[in-house]
């Protein structure tokens, strides 16, 4: 008996040598460039300004278009963990200044936010000195723009270190240029991040009753969980948190949930409409924790279990040297847990909250890391708990969360080439149940929480592996975290969790102009006959000519950027196949689609003429379909009626319909994949069965002369995406594909239709 397919699959990030066209143009941008005063952002702002781009500098009227961020440049000197402070409270000064007009506007090629870092022009990869680590920061920052300011193309160049002689003109060649967020750049060789699925090594060593692992900031939640995992598997564990466990007479831990609740209710109601309100929340959530901490404690001393308690303040160095002394030479491995999640959008969040949640993050690892340097104990292993926000980037409100985790793991890097010590991280998902997310629902929409069970596996597995390069990462299904703008920075690779739901998605997204999250997407689309075969087989008026059901299935496609729901029929469908002629084997066209009045509306025009399509999208629960009754009488071949559109066959097959005595048309499908329609690998899924629909049409519409094709209704079912039968009724206003089960595909009901074979040419 197998047991249940793994939520998660495992990713390494590597750096990838990366080719590009001509750098983009920064004619007629308005730039700020923000950094320490100096030779850098002199260097910067020439270039820009020599390639055409105004500059903007803070009290100057108005907002820039974009912001060229040059962040901490100084060598890192683990002592100051604030180092960063400055530099990151300038950052955030300017993104609140942008942030209103940012936010408001839907141009997708307009704003832009480059940060450069100073890592090792590899982003901490290369196994060669980290110049600067907490240039992490900024990284985190970066990949999370997009959730807060949705068109804003957000990117960061790692670079070797602040001297680099190429710093100004790749600033200014990558300031607008698509493509990867991450992008390093070290002898001469331009490459970006990239995942590649990698299982994890053999385990080189086993943990055993001789082991002492510490796990700090286990006392509630995920920590404790692992705490209580590895000391049922037999291990001596050392758990710390910042707060004493409480002594017992407490009166508020004494509370029955249901008191409790009324009590936290009663708090909150008293501190209501004061300024006191903000601390009263503070304070229950220290309480819930310390109520939780304490019913963990009562749990492992029931249990019986090798694991005990013991308070620590690790951003006080004389506290963390004193831990470690206690444990001394038993302590064989540490996992480092630390962090707050407490979302808001920037301008809700002050400079003093920001920096305070980098801090819990980095403070701390730095002070365990400098004691750890001078005692020397023989550790098998140092492991961060990363998360997610950090290397891909965070949901709304957690610009400072993913700033604070890319920090971490980026230390992590430095500290592994620097001390000697074992360090690596490894960035989670949503854990079910003990994520420290505050909003989870939230959460739950960018990707699945990950089962609790699958996760400790997988991290007692990472526990006892070799790791070469210091970063470890579980990916969930990708398709929920996808936006617009984050599609054009991710390379999807098909091992990736969800490939198949996000690589249709991003295949069909085109190139956008506008954007307004859940109201409107316009994209520019393209098809040629090189990347869309399918293209030459369809032809209007004896040119070549992109297919209905094609263009309907981009249509479709769109409306997964807009609504949650999966579409599941077309109505009012209108097109002008003369429109779709290619022109030198290519077309391009202009695709605007708008949520309006619980539907989506789609209008597709060629240049700016009139519209080549428009159609409504309805999504949401399908309704059911009953399938039509296949005749069991004999049939005759029969041709459709001659046509100014002709399908050659030669991609989509053509099917060989039948008339029976009752006037029914049918015809057994010949099966077509992706693979025949697209040049893509892997070629996209379907939601609408391409060969299905177009010999519908093409019988549908037999005798079709010119003006529109309009269509009634379409009703998609995707989940039988494979049919093998079609059937029209005696009427021929309603056509049916069904699969060999005899569920229904897809409905077709007839427009007004008037066919004029006199005018035709070509017969279909």
């Amino acid at each position: 008996m197998t047991g249940p397919s793994p939520s998660v699959r495992r990713f390494v990030w590597h750096p990838t040598p990366s080719t590009v066209d001509d750098p983009a143009d920064v004619p007629g941008r308005v730039v700020a460039v923000i950094g320490t005063p100096g030779h850098a952002v002199d260097a910067v702002s020439a270039a820009l300004t020599g390639g055409g781009a105004t500059l903007w500098h803070h009290g100057d009227p108005g907002v820039p278009d974009a912001v060229v961020d040059l962040t901490l440049t100084e060598p890192f000197d683990p002592g100051r963990a604030n180092a960063a402070d400055e530099a990151l409270v300038r950052t955030l000064t300017v993104l609140r200044h942008c942030y209103q007009d940012w936010a408001a506007e839907t141009d997708t090629r307009r704003l832009a936010y480059l940060a450069v870092t100073y890592l090792d022009g590899r982003c901490g990869y290369s196994g060669h000195r980290v110049h600067q680590p907490l240039g992490g920061i900024w990284a985190g920052l970066a990949k999370t723009l997009h959730r807060e300011l949705p068109v804003v193309s957000a990117k960061v160049v790692d670079l070797p270190d602040p001297g680099h002689p190429g710093l100004a003109g790749i600033v200014a060649a990558e300031l607008y240029r698509d493509g990867p967020a991450e992008i390093g750049y070290r002898d001469g060789i331009r490459e970006v991040l990239l995942p590649r699925a990698e299982p994890a090594p053999a385990p080189a060593f086993a943990l055993d009753g001789d082991d002492t692992v510490l796990v700090c900031g286990g006392g509630t939640g995920i920590g404790f969980e692992l705490a209580r995992t590895l000391a049922r598997r037999g291990c001596r564990v050392a758990v710390t948190g910042r707060a004493a466990r409480p002594e017992g007479a407490e009166h508020w831990l004494r509370l029955d949930p249901v008191a409790f609740e009324q009590y936290r209710h009663d708090l909150i109601r008293d501190a209501a409409g004061t300024r006191g309100l903000r601390e009263t929340r503070r304070r229950i959530g220290k309480l819930q924790n310390l109520r939780e901490l304490d019913a963990n404690l009562r749990a492992v001393d029931a249990e019986g279990l090798p694991l005990r308690y013991r308070p620590c303040d690790l951003t006080d160095p004389a506290q963390a040297a004193a831990l470690i002394d206690e444990l001394g030479t038993g302590l064989t491995g540490i996992v480092y847990l630390a962090g707050v999640d407490r979302p808001a959008r920037l301008p809700s969040k002050t400079d003093t909250d920001f920096l305070a949640g980098v801090a819990v993050k980095t403070t701390g690892f730095l002070r365990l890391i400098e004691v750890l340097r001078d005692r020397k104990p023989a550790l098998k292993f140092f492991c961060n708990s990363g998360s997610l926000t950090g290397r891909l980037g965070g949901m709304v409100g957690e610009l400072d969360y993913a700033a604070a985790n890319e920090a971490l793991a980026r230390l992590g890097l430095w500290a592994r080439r620097e001390t000697g010590i074992e360090v690596f991280t490894v960035c989670w998902p949503l854990w079910r149940g003990l994520s420290v997310s505050t909003n989870v629902d939230a959460a739950l929409k960018y990707m699945p929480a990950m089962d609790p069970a699958e996760g400790f596996g997988n991290w007692c597995t990472e526990l006892t592996a070799p790791h070469h390069g210091g970063e470890v990462v579980y990916l969930g299904p990708i398709a929920g975290g996808m936006d617009v703008t984050k599609a054009g920075q991710f390379p999807l690779d098909p091992a990736l969790p969800g490939f198949g739901a996000a690589h249709p998605k991003v295949f069909h997204r085109g190139t956008p102009a506008h954007w307004k999250p859940g109201e409107r997407l316009r994209s520019r689309i393209r098809f040629d006959t090189h990347t869309t075969p399918a293209a030459a087989d369809f032809h209007v008026d004896g040119s070549p000519a992109l297919p209905v059901s094609l263009l309907l299935e981009t249509a479709l496609r769109t409306c997964h950027w807009l609504v949650p729901d999966p579409p599941h029929e077309l109505t009012d469908v209108e097109v002008h196949p003369a429109a779709l002629r290619l022109v030198d084997g290519a077309i391009e066209l202009d695709r605007v689609t708008t949520v309006r009045d619980g539907t989506v509306e789609i209008v597709i025009r060629n240049g700016d003429g009139p519209a080549v399509a428009n159609l409504t999208v309805h999504t949401g629960e399908r309704p059911a379909t009953a399938a039509p009754a296949f005749p069991a009488t004999a049939a005759n071949p029969v041709l459709p009626a001659p046509s100014m559109v002709r399908w050659k066959g030669a991609v989509i097959p053509r099917a060989q319909w039948q008339r029976h005595a009752c006037g029914t048309v049918t015809a057994p499908l010949p099966h077509c994949p992706p693979s025949d329609l697209w040049t893509a690998e892997p070629a996209p899924e379907h939601l609408l069965p391409v060969a299905a629909l177009e010999n519908i049409l093409r019988m549908a519409y037999a005798g079709y002369a010119a003006g529109p094709l309009r269509i009634e209704r379409i009703a998609v079912h995707p989940e039988h995406s494979h049919p093998t039968r079609l059937l029209g009724t005696p009427s021929g206003e309603t056509w049916y594909a069904v699969d060999h089960s005899s569920r229904v595909a897809l409905v077709l009901r007839r427009g007004d239709h008037r066919p004029d074979p006199r005018s035709a040419a070509w017969p279909s």
